[in-house]
């Protein structure tokens, strides 16, 4: 009986300290910036389809119980970019959008800074003069810059596909993106970051 007593009291010590321990502790805040497109805009689904592999890219398991990250919300997170880039712009020409990283994460006191742009996007069909097949030719290319502040690591990846050859839908504009962007998220070691955050 005397066991089972103590035993009762070392458990609610234990519930106790990683109470106050989790309580201590505050989410990481994350800035997750929507895809910037400095050219065309794919279609609404295409925007979907990519959107939504960034966002899973920096998903966390049972986030929502754990608490290990904050979003900042979407909109706050572009507003201060625009106006930290039309400043940067004004005063350097030449200034990259990776450059506005490190002064958006202090002004939104963000810990991870997450930013993919779609560079390029076009896609033109040709009907063939000596067949009846369509011809496809495709250029996509992206970069995922992420910055994570409690480290000061800035990482900007930039890649590219293109397609020409007779029409399908490995070679359309939209499945490029997509490949472009998964290898982004790897090459940046996005999902393992955000899986590696205790």
């Amino acid at each position: 009986m005397r066991a089972v007593k103590i035993l009762t009291c070392l458990l609610a010590i234990f519930v106790i300290f990683s109470d106050c321990s989790a309580a201590e502790k505050k989410p990481l805040k994350v800035a997750r910036l929507p895809i910037i497109f400095q050219s065309r805009q794919p279609d609404f689904d295409t925007c979907a389809f990519l959107e939504t592999k960034i966002s899973r890219a920096i998903m966390i398991p049972l986030n929502g119980t754990l608490k290990l990250t904050e979003q900042i919300p979407t909109q706050e997170a572009t507003t201060a970019l625009s106006e930290i880039w039309r400043d940067m712009r004004s005063e350097n020409k030449k200034a990259k959008l990776k450059d506005a990283m490190r002064p958006l994460a202090k002004k939104l006191n963000a810990d991870i800074i997450v930013c993919p742009v779609l560079l390029r996007y076009s896609e033109s069909y040709f009907q063939s003069s000596r067949s009846l097949s369509t011809h496809l030719v495709s250029n996509v290319s992206a970069s995922l810059i992420v910055y994570d502040r409690r480290t000061n690591d800035l990482v900007e990846k930039k890649t590219s596909r293109s397609f020409n050859d007779s029409s399908n839908k490995f070679g359309k504009a939209s499945y490029l993106a997509g490949e472009c962007f998964d290898r982004l998220i790897d090459e940046t070691n996005l999902r393992r970051k955000f899986l590696a955050i205790k």
